[in-house]
């Protein structure tokens, strides 16, 4: 074969490279524009500016097998955001999901991979063959025309100019490139919240109360939406305890503040809300509240430690269990040992894994109410095994519930429980097909989660006016912001930073007060404001909660 053939068949091969770099790192933002309905103008630059660059970079050096392999990150990025759609059906990757990635246990992702495997394998055929390709010409010495490699940064270099005429850059990759730097930064502040939170004190103290021991234990859910409560009109017995126990009180009208563990239990177990989340790095937990009440204070998690402010809040207590991976129901026996360790006021906190994907592994063989529920591969045409495994999680749920209340009236103490989820779960419930939850945008049954209380004939007794205050609440506007300060009022304790007007068992509750999430940019943000659809509306308005818009 002559030099001129050997330069042609090496021009060829370079130009099928560089279009198939191009081509397939530009699917997800040709698809993102289709799904979140972007304006022409960002539609021009969301397929010009990625694309310019994309040229340019593919040209940067003679050889461009080397600049594609250089490219890891943009493969990481658009396969990240092809398993997101389809997993969401829209929006980009978000900073919550780069955060999850340092706070998730290796056994949750496996979990979730293992039922996306289908939008894996497609990543994998579509991105590999193409790093393939840049090996193979790496290792061929292949170097780009000059004529080529000029022609394709002018057109990068104009393309790039013309996007950047149209005052859009929000657009992928770029925008996603944004969202790392945020939970980097975000994660800095986590690391740092030992330090920056030592010196603080809720100059807590208890005032009046009983001459009776005081036990209270605050549950933490897990993607429990109350669309699936028989508590909350869900037409399927997912509550059959419950329902018949006496001195329950359901809180029908309480919100997220964030559909992100990560986000919302801290949330949940500090006194900060979305409206001053920025304070949280400075606050210590409900834990150190407390303490400083003079509790002996407990932690029992289901959940494995994550490095993370969760961890960090419940490491705060006298003594912190971890059940690693282990069924709620696990949680009973620390929970009786502390009780009868001794006779101190006691506080304990029960972070629970309750209804975590992937459902089958949240109950024991002997709860599947509802079959089949056998594991199957995330996609609508199997909700209904889906569903019936997370309805069974809601029964496991109401048992592990009713277990810890007959474990507290044995005690004869002045006792209490309190139940939150951190937030909901989508479960291909509409013409959206949207699944799991900490999406970009929340949805109705990500925002409406299962929340209740339990207080003792001894706690009504003792404080009869907090104990009329929790049944008259039952209705009030309410987010998990108030789930910090009904706890810390369950017990007669005095501090600056409990707010009776967001206490459930407070008759000083403020139903004026306007609920707020926090978007994945830690921005606090009205419930009308947050991208809910006509369809949530619609849920919304069938369980009563009418002040949002």
């Amino acid at each position: 074969m002559t030099k001129h053939s050997n330069q042609n068949s090496n021009t060829r091969y370079s130009r099928l490279l560089i279009a198939a770099f191009v081509a397939t790192l530009m699917l997800p933002a040709c698809v993102l524009i289709f799904t979140d309905g972007y304006s022409l103008l960002r539609a021009l630059s969301a397929v010009l500016l990625p694309t310019g660059f994309y040229l340019l970079w593919s040209v940067a050096h003679k050889r461009s097998g080397m600049m594609v392999c250089w490219g890891l990150l943009w493969f990481i990025l658009a396969a990240l955001q092809l398993v997101l759609l389809y997993m969401f059906g829209s929006s980009i990757v978000a900073v919550d999901m780069f955060t999850n990635l340092f706070t998730t246990n290796t056994n949750e992702a496996g979990e979730l991979l293992s039922n996306i495997w289908p939008m894996v394998m497609f990543v994998v055929a579509l991105y590999v063959p193409v790093l393939g390709l840049a090996i193979h010409s790496l290792r061929q010495g292949f170097v780009i025309a000059p004529a080529t490699r000029r022609t394709a940064a002018v057109v990068g270099a104009v393309m790039v100019a013309v996007a950047c005429a149209t005052g859009q850059f929000n657009v992928f990759p770029f925008n996603v490139v944004e969202n790392i730097y945020r939970s980097v930064a975000e994660q800095v502040k986590v690391r740092r919240y030992p330090t920056s939170s030592a010196n603080f004190s809720y100059e807590a103290q208890c005032v009046g109360g009983t001459d009776q021991r005081e036990i209270y234990v605050m549950v933490i859910g897990e993607a429990s939406r109350a669309a699936n409560w028989q508590l909350y009109g869900y037409d399927r017995p997912t509550n059959p305890r419950l329902s018949t126990e006496s001195n329950v009180v359901v809180y029908r009208n309480v919100l997220t503040q964030s559909n992100a563990t990560h986000k919302s239990v801290p949330m949940i177990l500090s006194s900060v809300s979305a409206d001053n989340h920025a304070e949280i790095y400075e606050r210590r937990g409900i834990v150190q509240l407390y303490k400083e009440a003079g509790f002996r204070t407990l932690v029992v998690s289901c959940q494995a430690p994550n490095r993370g402010l969760i961890q960090m809040m419940c490491d705060e207590a006298d003594q912190t269990i971890y059940m690693n991976g282990l069924n709620d129901g696990a949680m009973l026996e620390p929970l009786r040992e502390a009780i009868t360790a001794d006779t101190s006021d006691l506080f304990v906190v029960l972070h629970s894994y309750g209804s975590h994907f992937n459902y089958r592994e949240r109950y024991p063989d002997s709860f599947s109410r509802f079959t089949p529920d056998d594991d199957v591969s995330i996609s609508k045409k199997n909700r209904e095994r889906m569903v019936n495994a997370y309805d069974n999680t809601i029964v496991y749920t109401d048992w592990f519930l009713a277990e810890v209340i007959s474990t507290l009236r044995q005690t004869d103490a002045c006792s209490a429980m309190f139940y939150c989820a951190d937030h909901g779960e989508d479960l291909y419930d509409d013409r959206r097909g949207r699944f799991l939850h900490s999406s970009p945008t929340i949805t109705y049954y990500q925002a409406h989660v299962a929340c209740l209380g339990w207080y003792s004939d001894e706690w009504r007794a003792a404080y009869p006016a907090k104990a009329e205050a929790a049944i008259a609440n039952t209705m009030a506007p309410a987010t998990t912001h108030s789930v910090f300060h009904t706890v810390a009022q369950l017990a007669p304790i005095e501090s600056k930073y409990v707010k009776s007007e967001v206490s459930l068992v407070s008759d000083g509750f403020d139903c004026s007060v306007e609920r707020h999430y926090l978007d994945d940019h830690c921005n606090a943000r009205r419930f009308g404001d947050v991208g809910l659809r006509q369809e949530d509306w619609g849920q919304f308005a069938i369980k009563g909660i009418t002040d949002l818009q």
